[in-house]
Formats: C-alpha cells, structure tokens, sequence
C-alpha cells in the first residue's frame, strides 16, 4: 500500500538532498523505470535504449527529471518516511537525514 506525499518542507528538502547523494549509475536505472512502457512487449529493448541515453546524461539533470517525476507522483511507502522515486516504489529515499 502507498500514501500521498503530505510532509513538511524540510522533509522533501531532506528527500531531495538524499537524492542527490545516490550514484550515478542509481540514477540511471530510476531514469529508465519512468520512461519504460512495461506493458510493452519490447519493454526490456526499450529500458537498454533508455538505459544507454541516461548513461549520457549529466547527474544533476538525472536528479532534476527524477526528482520532478517523483513530485508529480508524490507517492511514499506506508508510514511516510520513503519518497518513491521510481513508478512502483521500488527506488526510495527517506524524509530525514542522517
């Protein structure tokens, strides 16, 4: 089960920083999750060819679509301390820090 995003500011402040701190290669594979069609027959080419183009791109515009996706999603785990960062909850960072 999953909840609606409804924290304070500096709980996604905290979410967005501990986004900023995944690797790169992280990044990559939650980049590729919100373009895949998984219902696609040819799903798995598809998350190659995004996989691939991600590997191009820079990390800070890997967090800035990721992040924004997220945020239009606004979904957490049950409890709210994980922010999804992928369509299936899957790929989480927490509210806090430390």
């Amino acid at each position: 089960m999953a909840w609606s995003w409804s924290h304070t500011n500096e709980a996604y402040e905290n979410a967005f920083k501990n986004l900023t701190e995944k690797p790169k290669e992280w990044l990559v594979e939650v980049y590729a999750e919100w373009l895949v069609d998984f219902e696609s027959e040819d799903w798995e080419v598809q998350h190659i060819r995004h996989t691939c183009h991600g590997n191009a791109l820079s990390w800070d515009v890997l967090v800035d679509f990721i992040w924004e996706k997220a945020e239009e999603k606004a979904t957490c785990d049950n409890g709210g301390h994980n922010a999804w960062m992928c369509p299936e909850g899957c790929h989480t960072v927490p509210f806090s820090r430390g």
